[in-house]
């Protein structure tokens, strides 16, 4: 017998998980309907600014016609010009893609729809020809850079574990 501190091992089983904080849905401004998806599978890398998918509506093409007619009263009614971007500002277009639209004098049907941030896509809620309402989550996109590992610890163990405890985890795949 001797005096000491006791420890003992533990094995647990648990899972991996991205943490909560750094996932957030990829949600899009405008209503209308999925044309082309750009990224087609659960685990793909994106880049914030990268095109996920391109979207057709009828409000965004009706808005970028008031844009055009709105340019040509500039002269006399300004206010109505600078009314016409914003309502293409508050559907998150750019200032660039607003200052596009105009120099090219064309309309874009099919409306190329960015990440928001970068990170892996964990999950996919989109499909091509779907239509989506202002709002609707295209994907989730995670940032694993920093992960979670969520162990199942049953009660007859609580006495062993303390904050600061060691713990040396492996895989079963690797």
């Amino acid at each position: 017998v001797q005096k000491g501190i006791a420890s003992k091992t533990i094995k647990l089983n648990g899972r991996v998980k991205a943490d909560e904080r750094c996932v957030s849905s990829q949600t899009t401004h405008i209503a209308g309907r999925v044309e082309r998806l750009m990224v087609n599978y659960t685990g793909e890398t994106v880049q914030k600014g990268q095109v996920l998918a391109y979207i057709y509506s009828p409000e965004l093409i009706a808005a970028q016609k008031e844009l055009f007619e709105a340019q040509k009263l500039l002269d006399l009614q300004p206010q109505l010009f600078a009314s016409a971007k914003m309502k293409l500002r508050n559907w998150k277009l750019s200032n660039s893609q607003i200052d596009e639209i105009i120099s090219s004098n064309k309309i874009i049907e099919n409306f190329p729809i960015q990440a928001d941030r970068s990170g892996v896509v964990i999950s996919k809620t989109v499909n091509l020809g779907d239509y989506l309402n202002q709002g609707s989550s295209l994907y989730e996109i995670a940032d694993l850079s920093r992960l979670w590992i969520w162990l199942d610890l049953y009660e007859r163990d609580l006495n062993w574990i303390k904050t600061g405890s060691k713990v040396a985890y492996q895989f079963q795949s690797y």
